[in-house]
């Protein structure tokens, strides 16, 4: 219980919470485990509540009726997700699988709704505001990108983020053509010919192993980073 309450304290939004208080809100919720692989809940079923994700690595992802994967988020310790549903208690907006073996935190949306009565905190509210304003602006850079960018563009978007705009270099084993191809919403024989193309043009290095950055600026331009539309 105690390494619970001190994990769940590194939560940004939990970060001024008392450790009573804390322990209160550790068991409320319970800690579960998922292998490597395993779908945590799925698009469209009742809420599952809210998660803290302590250790691993979870990919949120939409799925279309082809079976496509596009990656909304990648989650990585320490953060919540699916708060949205913890608020509202309506279906999860988006299936979310274990990219590593993970472990979790999570309350259902009953037992969050006694916790807020019962501690009016409202330091936890704007925690989880300001989430979701995270990701509504993420959702917002993805439309972006699927209306006006093409694949070279959204792969040139892509490896800058990655790469921390050429600032280290990008494992592949950390990175597969296939998440990444599901990052952008394309397949991953798209995304190869993009690197292709980018390597081609001496943008990038790229190996079995690992893609390095050679170019930031010229990527960056390639990648229409910046504004699309300007205003005089």
């Amino acid at each position: 219980m105690k390494d619970l309450s001190s994990m769940l304290g590194r939560v940004w939004h939990f970060r001024h919470l008392a450790k009573t208080d804390l322990r209160m809100i550790v068991t409320a919720g319970q800690l579960r485990r998922y292998r490597e692989g395993t779908i945590i809940f799925q698009e469209h079923s009742s809420s599952a509540g809210m998660f803290v994700l302590f250790r691993g690595k979870v990919h949120l992802c939409k799925l279309s009726h082809t079976g496509q994967i596009q990656i909304i988020s990648v989650i990585e310790p320490v953060i919540m997700f699916n708060e949205v549903t913890a608020i509202d208690g309506g279906p999860n907006p988006f299936t979310a699988i274990a990219a590593k073996d993970c472990l979790t935190w999570n309350i259902s949306h009953e037992a969050f709704e006694d916790l807020v009565r019962r501690y009016p905190d409202p330091e936890i509210g704007l925690g989880m505001l300001r989430v979701l304003a995270g990701r509504t602006r993420l959702l917002i850079d993805r439309c972006e990108d699927l209306s006006f960018r093409p694949v070279v563009a959204r792969t040139a978007k892509l490896l800058l983020e990655l790469s921390n705009h050429g600032a280290r270099v990008i494992n592949r084993r950390d990175h597969p053509i296939k998440d990444m191809a599901a990052g952008i919403a394309t397949v991953p024989e798209a995304i190869s010919r993009s690197l292709k193309s980018l390597k081609e043009d001496q943008l990038i290095e790229c190996t079995r192993t690992k893609i390095t950055v050679l170019n930031p600026s010229s990527l960056a331009e390639l990648a229409w980073m910046e504004p699309l539309f300007t205003t005089e």
